[in-house]
Order: C-alpha cells, then sequence, then structure tokens
C-alpha cells in the first residue's frame, strides 16, 4: 500500500507517461513543470540504498518499528542504488511511491529523499547517466541536459 506523502508524486507519473506516449515539446515542458512544482513541495520519493560497509548487519532490523531511532558506527556509509537498461549505463531511480519500488527487488534499505536530492544527484552523478522515473514500470529515462533544465530553475527560484 503506498504512503500518503507520497500522493502527489502521481502527477509525476502521469506527466511522464503522456511524455513517453508523445514525445511532444508540450509534454515534456508539463512533465519539466510537475517535477520543478514537487520540487517546491519540498516533495519527497522512497530511494533505494546501498549499504556500502555492511553497517547494518549489526543491527536487529526485523525487530526494527517505523519510527524507532538507531545510531550508525563512525564511517558508516550509504549510496543509492542504481538501475541499468544496459551494460554500463547507470539510472537514479525516482521511485513516485512505495508500490513502485517494491516491484523488483532492490536493496533493502529505503529512506525518503527530496525530489531535488534525487534529481540533483542525477544530475551530478559520475556513475548515473540522468534519472529513471518507476524503472520497473513506466521506465521513463530523463538524461542529464534534461535534468539541468529544471534543477537549475529550482536552484534560481530558491535562491541556491
Amino acid at each position: 500500500m503506498s504512503d500518503n506523502r507520497y500522493e502527489d508524486n502521481k502527477y509525476i507519473a502521469k506527466a511522464a507517461e503522456a511524455f513517453r506516449q508523445d514525445r511532444s515539446r508540450e509534454n515534456l515542458f508539463r512533465m519539466l513543470d510537475v517535477l520543478l512544482q514537487r520540487m517546491l513541495d519540498e516533495g519527497e520519493a522512497p530511494m533505494a540504498m546501498v549499504d556500502v560497509n555492511h553497517s547494518f548487519d549489526l543491527f536487529e532490523l526485523a525487530d526494527a518499528k517505523a519510527g524507532d531511532s538507531f545510531t550508525l558506527k563512525e564511517g558508516a556509509r550509504l549510496r543509492i542504488d542504481t538501475v541499468s537498461n544496459e551494460p554500463g549505463v547507470e539510472w537514479i531511480p525516482l521511485y513516485t511511491d512505495e508500490d513502485e519500488i517494491n516491484k523488483m527487488p532492490t536493496a533493502n534499505i529505503h529512506i525518503n529523499m527530496s525530489i531535488y536530492d534525487i534529481l540533483a544527484s542525477g544530475l551530478r552523478s559520475n556513475r548515473a547517466s540522468g534519472i529513471v522515473i518507476n524503472p520497473f514500470g513506466l521506465g521513463l529515462t530523463v538524461p542529464k541536459d534534461i535534468l539541468e533544465i529544471v534543477v537549475k530553475r529550482y536552484e534560481e527560484m530558491k535562491g541556491e
């Protein structure tokens, strides 16, 4: 069942689907406008993370409940889990809700991440070619040159 905090992310999925079906300039701008609005609304999305140095191995995560707190040892590192649509081409996923992230096995650590941080990571990553919206469903890739438009616009509006 989807988490309500992701409710307005359905507009991202709808705009991305419209653009996938008809790659018109109008649909591209509509999708970018929806992404921009979700960033301005401080929207979040679930993100799969990889426990780089196995810091979570020390915890009994099966006993953890939502809202529990814990402290990781110094030097703990998490990395965004990427997906690939062909050898050597990685994308940072933007899952619009919990249902999307659970369609296929991903890293077992899921955190909430701001949509801005996801898009900015896709733009600035040395590994990724951009983002992919709902990779196990819609699977719409958004390359860095398109991400740059919406990320820079957001940063201008926020004065960052």
